[in-house]
């Protein structure tokens, strides 16, 4: 017996000691750090009785066997340090929190779901399968790169007199060098262009009876980069994350039906662009949105993982 448990409190449910220090209290009632940690709800103990926590200690013994055979085939981390959706693909089985001793939800408690880049849906489950939504986003990261060319540009510009200054502060230090007028100021430049996405959103509408209704997970959107602002960078974080997000999307489409279809939804193609009259300029085809259209044909096993690569090189450029 430790010195701070204590057995003139037994816990409710098992009996066992209760802390006599910071314990976890139902209506009032100290319960056990192990019948505590089994309490894996959204909202913890908040509002449960003593009757509904016995009922759901019942629930969760029962689901043990579940918790025994789980094993995550694909892990996606939400961003909060409790929220990571764990998926065993082959038994159609998932769980929502990073603990080994979580609830195990069966196939039946996910009824559809929804990935989305701020609002705008990337992926969605529906009764003919699962919908993949190709998204602006790409353009609009591409109609930054002015901007961060020119912040790239105003930073050399800075660096430049920078050194200068500091190279004439040297020499009159030495008495080498006396200027007749102050070196203007030239102020460090500042990037402050907005990210076209801020976070991702992954929906999950479940028929639970403790974990029932519409669970929102979020996790932040890549940013350009502190120090030195990419268009490159950015989509290449922005390519990994989509990509881990279809992953999660096709699993958790498994979950709900394994032998669903999947279609991918391309943006309308612009009537203006293509009948535009002659002598007219036409736009020239965007290279993020070139990249995706191969990417698709690699997914799709069309062209090998060499010829994409290639490909994705020569329209960046590098």
């Amino acid at each position: 017996m430790g010195l701070f448990t204590s057995k003139k409190n037994p816990c409710p449910f098992c009996g066992g000691p209760t802390p006599r220090l910071l314990a976890t209290t139902i209506e009032g009632t100290p319960i056990c750090g192990t019948c505590k940690d089994k309490i894996d709800l959204p909202d913890g103990t908040v509002n449960l009785s003593l009757e509904d926590a016995r009922q759901y200690l019942a629930y969760y013994d029962a689901n043990k066997p579940l918790r025994d055979s789980f094993s995550a085939t694909f892990k996606y981390n939400c961003g909060e340090w409790n929220d990571l959706i764990q998926i065993d693909v082959p038994q159609r089985l998932f769980r929502i929190r990073d603990k080994g001793d979580s609830l195990v939800m069966e196939s039946s408690c996910l009824t559809a779901f929804r990935i989305l880049e701020d609002n705008t849906v990337l992926f969605e489950s529906s009764p003919e399968g699962l919908k993949w939504y190709e998204t602006d986003t790409p353009a609009r990261v591409k109609a930054v790169e002015p901007e961060i060319d020119r912040y790239h540009a105003d930073m050399d510009r800075y660096m430049q007199a920078k050194r200068m200054n500091e190279m004439i502060e040297d020499m009159e230090k030495r008495g080498d060098f006396s200027r007749g007028s102050p070196t203007p100021f030239i102020s460090e430049p500042i990037f402050s262009v907005d990210t076209p996405i801020k976070k991702f959103y992954v929906e999950l509408t479940l028929d639970h009876p403790y974990w029932g209704g519409v669970r929102t997970l979020d996790n932040n959107a890549p940013d350009w980069g502190v120090l030195s602002p990419s268009y490159i960078d950015f989509m290449r974080k922005y390519e990994k994350e989509t990509g881990l997000l279809h992953t999660l999307a096709t699993s958790l489409m498994s979950v709900i039906d394994p032998d669903a279809p999947e279609e991918h939804i391309l943006l309308p193609t612009p009537v203006a662009a293509a009948t535009a009259p002659a002598g007219e300029s036409r736009s020239v085809p965007d290279p993020v949105a070139e990249i995706q259209k191969y990417k698709t044909l690699l997914d799709s096993g069309a062209i090998t993982e060499e010829e994409y690569a290639a490909k994705k090189r020569q329209l960046l450029g590098i």
